[in-house]
């Protein structure tokens, strides 16, 4: 690693074929924008802050916490059954732990999730 770049822990997670009623769900966002820091064993700084857009063909909800280490953010597209989640640190945390939560609580079988381990060159 290079002396001159903070180590980070990154991880996208894409789900598609996810069920309506939790994509569209505020409470349901909410709650994985609340327990998610606790899962990686940080605390909220700021937030959750959660939107909803009407837009037709991208109706769904955006939702963002601050966390002491840096950031969560969730995208929903209800029509699309999709949703996208950004766990982004400067702290280490179990990814496997953070993807198995995810698919239970979306309900969502492995083949139906996509996610990336974002590695930087520096951190070989």
């Amino acid at each position: 690693m290079r002396k001159n770049y903070t180590k980070t822990y990154h991880i996208i997670f894409d789900a598609f074929g996810v069920d309506k009623k939790l994509l569209n769900d505020e409470k349901f966002a909410l709650g994985l924008l609340l327990e998610l820091p606790k899962l990686v064993g940080m605390r909220i700084l700021s937030g959750p802050n959660l939107v909803r857009d009407y837009d037709t063909g991208h109706e769904g909800l955006t939702g963002f916490a601050i966390i002491d280490f840096s950031h969560i953010s969730l995208h929903t597209f209800v029509d699309t059954k999709e949703i996208f989640i950004d766990i982004f640190s400067c702290k280490p945390f179990d990814q496997k732990k953070v993807r198995a939560y995810l698919q239970k609580q979306l309900k969502v079988k492995a083949i139906q999730v996509e996610t990336l381990e974002v590695k930087y060159p520096w951190e070989k």
